[in-house]
């Protein structure tokens, strides 16, 4: 399958860090989106994640207290730590 960028920005950006690599677009793309995965899973540790989500939605995580967790929170809790949307 081959990769179809339709945003003139996006495919800008492509084709200028292909020919900066020396390597096809779509290669580049995945060396970026690799990236920026790995840069944004390195920012907070799971823990954190975690904390953060919750905090969200107005929960405290701490080890005396529990309460229900809102489904929400779970899904967010799952696409953050995957890196998908």
């Amino acid at each position: 399958m081959t990769l179809s960028i339709r945003n003139p920005e996006a495919n800008a950006l492509a084709e200028r860090l292909a020919e900066f690599d020396h390597t096809s677009k779509t290669d580049a793309v995945i060396g970026a989106l690799r990236a920026a995965l790995k840069a944004r899973l390195k920012a907070e540790t799971p823990t954190q994640t975690a904390v953060r989500i919750l905090a969200e939605r107005g929960i405290t995580l701490t080890e005396t207290m529990r309460q229900p967790v809102d489904a929400r929170a779970y899904h967010d809790l799952d696409h953050d730590l995957t890196g998908e949307p």
